[in-house]
């Protein structure tokens, strides 16, 4: 791979030729190189300007005359490109399951690996405001667009796989309440730790951290790009699976805390709506789909691994930003 970035044209995941600037080629070699540790700074920059392009991406209507063409930036499509390939390359492709049974019990136990029992401990038990205040902030990239992301990952299912998802939605969509929205209801939390921080005197910029941004643009690129579906849906199950454990922690960390009640009602509901949709989602998701072809079986499960990987390290690199404001 960095031999191939050395140059300033490459050619995509298409099989269609990129030109993009000197610069580009340096920064990409520099984020996903072959072999060795990478360049924090310049990773950041390249998934800022990811994630930046997705939410311009899944922007309301009324935004229609600044929305991306999608694949019509050369610079985009490289670093995706670049980074897909540098994500693959992490994944011991050996420990991927070969055959649906095999998924199930794989499934449940890379699952069982993406609850951070340590920091759900320290959110509960320990954490002040201003460091879970910090974490709703993180969380903010990832769970303002969970809806569209949900609405995004059923087009093309048929059957069951379409109904399980559509149900989730309905859950998104509170059930048809508007008030009950999650993403409303999110950012009700949200803002109470946004004005908290402020009132606080906390500067969150130490949010700027490459993994906050990778979390976060990985699902929307897994959402926004047709071709990777099959890993959104792995993605997203395992997210479904096994974040009813940090939903529980925040709740009680705030309580602890004496956060008022309306401000945790998303974190609450979600305690159990996330146990219910996880376990929806392996029987009416995984299992119509993982005895279909051994293609379809490797792409979902690398949905799984990357999710988990790239999850796992942003939790890591969160809990230190929290607990830098001690």
């Amino acid at each position: 791979m960095a031999t191939a970035l050395a140059a300033p044209r490459i050619t995509s995941a298409t099989g269609s030729a990129l030109s993009f600037d000197q610069d580009l080629a340096t920064d990409l070699a520099k984020a996903f190189p072959a072999s060795g540790t990478h360049d924090r700074e310049v990773r950041l920059k390249l998934f800022k300007r990811l994630h930046a392009h997705y939410v311009a991406y899944m922007a309301g209507p009324e935004d229609f005359a600044s929305i991306p063409r999608l694949n019509g930036d050369p610079g985009i499509t490289a670093i995706e490109d670049a980074w897909l390939s540098w994500e693959d390359g992490q994944v011991d492709l050996a420990s991927l399951p070969q055959t649906g049974q095999e998924f199930r019990s794989w499934f449940l136990t890379t699952a069982d690996q993406h609850t951070q029992p340590e920091f759900c401990s320290y959110l509960a038990d320990e954490a002040d405001l201003n460091e879970i205040a910090l974490f709703f902030m993180g969380e903010e990239l990832v769970d303002s667009k969970f809806d569209d992301l949900m609405a995004m990952v059923q087009i093309g299912t048929q059957g069951p796989t379409k109904l399980t998802i559509a149900e989730n939605y309905w859950d998104e969509m509170g059930e048809g309440n508007i008030e009950h929205i999650h993403t409303r209801m999110f950012e009700h939390s949200a803002q109470y730790m946004r004005t908290h921080l402020a009132k606080s005197g906390v500067d969150y910029s130490n949010l700027q951290f490459p993994e906050a941004y990778e979390n976060a643009s990985l699902l929307l690129q897994y959402g926004i790009h047709r071709h990777l579906n099959p890993r959104a849906l792995g993605a997203m199950g395992v997210l479904e699976q096994s974040a009813s454990p940090r939903f529980q922690a925040m709740v009680d960390g705030c309580r602890r805390l004496s956060v008022p009640e309306d401000v945790i009602d998303y974190q609450r509901i979600h305690v159990h709506v996330d146990a219910d949709h996880g376990a929806e989602w392996f029987e009416g998701v995984f299992v119509p789909l993982v005895d279909r072809s051994p293609g379809l079986l490797r792409e979902i499960s690398l949905g799984v691994l990357t999710r988990v990987r790239v999850a796992n390290g942003y939790y890591t690199r969160i809990w230190d930003a929290m607990k830098e404001l001690r």
